[in-house]
């Protein structure tokens, strides 16, 4: 990505690779690697209700975490909050809060712009 800085303010030229992974009943976490080979900077999980993943697809996404992916889980469904709980602290994934996988996706994106720091990422998260 480059910038460019004017006296003002920095421009973004291009918003780093995020991809979105939905979760589906037998997903085996192929996509979450793909995504991960393709070069995406950060992922968002679309996870069942209240961000749940299959087995398979929670080895995908710390492997994904463990490779320097910033991975961030919503839920498909139409409304509600990722739970922050233990099993995601423990995969390494930011919760996304009530944004859906679409506004998780934006979010991420232009959290990459500033910082890789998970920490950071989650306190944007928690903010915005």
């Amino acid at each position: 990505m480059r910038r460019t800085r004017n006296s003002t303010s920095a421009a973004i030229d291009a918003l780093p690779r995020v991809d979105i992974a939905y979760s589906y009943a037998g997903a085996d976490g192929a996509a979450i690697r793909a995504f991960t080979a393709a070069g995406a900077r950060g992922l968002v999980s679309a996870g069942f209700a209240p961000g749940i993943v299959s087995p398979q697809e929670a080895e995908a996404l710390k492997e994904a975490v463990a490779s320097g992916v910033a991975v961030v889980q919503s839920t498909r469904a139409g409304s509600g909050v990722t739970l922050d709980g233990h099993r995601l602290a423990e995969l390494g994934v930011i919760p996304a809060d009530n944004l859906n996988p679409q506004k998780a996706r934006l979010l991420l994106a232009l959290a990459l712009t500033a910082t890789r720091d998970p920490a950071e990422i989650r306190r944007i998260f928690a903010e915005y």
